[in-house]
């Protein structure tokens, strides 16, 4: 078998279920760690998803309380210059 057949025999497929497999035959033990690498995987998508949530929300609100503040000293200018 040529170098570039073994490579493509061995190359790595997605499959419609989401999960991965080899075109090559697995062993249960591949199989499992495959299964194990998919699973933390996803876990640290989704601890990496819940950040950005919370950072997201962070910065909302940091905006808000900006919002708030411009409009704060916008009113505080107008009654300063209109008591000048």
């Amino acid at each position: 078998m040529s170098e570039q057949q073994s490579n493509s025999n061995n190359q790595l497929v997605v499959q419609n279920s989401g999960s991965l497999s080899f075109s090559s035959h697995l062993s249960k033990e591949d199989e499992e760690m495959s299964r194990s690498a998919l699973s933390t995987f996803r876990a640290k998508e989704e601890e990496i998803e819940k950040k950005k949530m919370e950072v997201r929300e962070k910065v909302q609100f940091q905006l808000g309380r900006v919002e708030e503040e411009t409009k704060r000293l916008a009113t505080i200018r107008e009654v300063y210059i209109f008591l000048s």
